[in-house]
């Protein structure tokens, strides 16, 4: 029999927005149009180790068992992340048939609009599959199977510069040749993704917000526009965040935000 090695480890780095456009709604969920990509400076590293030398649903009952998590940025809370996190590793479990330990170094800040607990999630998915490749076993992912676990997750585990549309659903890789410098830097203050967009919602309802049909659908037409129909809303929410973006502004700079905040780009 094929010994395992003992860990196995992946590795997703956050997402940055080069534009936002929310489209209108499906249900519940408001529809996006949007130009991402990878922020290689931050990422989120998940290792997979196994008890099982095969898949796991030919000896005991599919599950993951978060071991350990380390986080390398303020404000965390361990007990909220593993409480937020344990459904999804049941899933991810159940879903490739496997039994073991999980660990998390988390280097993406959560509410910064990083997908970070996302990415930290496709990383789990990402172990898994180089423990299952090690047996010889091919095991793919389907696309509904990723969306329930987080509308960032199908690009997540795409990576690269893409054009994600719908409901986090609708995933195009673009030619990334020419991506702009830019700084990313984060306050303190986090962001409510839900509380943003309801805020959407208050604010578009009251008309001081307008659709524009006109959405950058690649790298160089998002760098142009620099536009995130979420800035009003999180700026209203966390006022720190238009400091920030005011700060990021002089001298001729240009600066955003990146999904529903908290973090901004500066252009340089």
């Amino acid at each position: 029999m094929k010994r395992l090695a003992s860990h196995f480890q992946a590795r997703v780095p956050a997402k940055i927005n080069l534009s936002l456009a929310v489209t209108g709604k499906r249900g519940d969920l408001h529809t996006l149009d949007m130009i991402l990509c990878p922020w290689d400076a931050l990422a989120d590293v998940a290792t997979f180790s196994p008890k099982n030398s095969q898949r796991s649903r030919n000896f005991e009952e599919p599950r993951l068992e978060l071991s350990d998590v380390k986080a390398h940025f303020d404000g965390f809370d361990p007990a909220r992340f593993e409480k937020f996190f344990a459904p999804k590793a049941d899933a991810i479990a159940k879903y490739f048939g496997v039994n073991g330990y999980l660990s998390l170094d988390m280097g993406i800040p959560l509410g910064a609009g990083l997908g970070g607990s996302s990415a930290a999630t496709v990383a789990t998915i990402k172990a898994i599959q180089k423990c299952l490749a090690s047996q010889s076993l091919s095991f793919g992912i389907s696309d509904e199977f990723l969306l329930s676990l987080g509308s960032d997750a199908p690009y997540m585990y795409v990576g690269g510069v893409c054009r994600v549309q719908g409901v986090g659903d609708i995933v195009t890789p673009l030619p990334s040749s020419k991506l702009p410098k830019a700084e990313l830097f984060i306050p303190r203050c986090g962001s409510d993704s839900a509380a943003c967009y309801a805020m959407y919602d208050k604010l578009l309802e009251q008309g001081k917000i307008s659709r524009d049909s006109v959405v950058p659908t690649c790298v160089e037409e998002a760098v142009r526009a620099l536009r995130n129909d979420l800035t009003l809303p999180a700026t209203t929410l966390c006022p720190e965040i238009g400091e920030l973006l005011e700060k990021l502004s002089t001298d001729g700079k240009r600066a955003m935000m990146s999904g529903s905040g908290s973090a901004c780009l500066r252009l340089l």
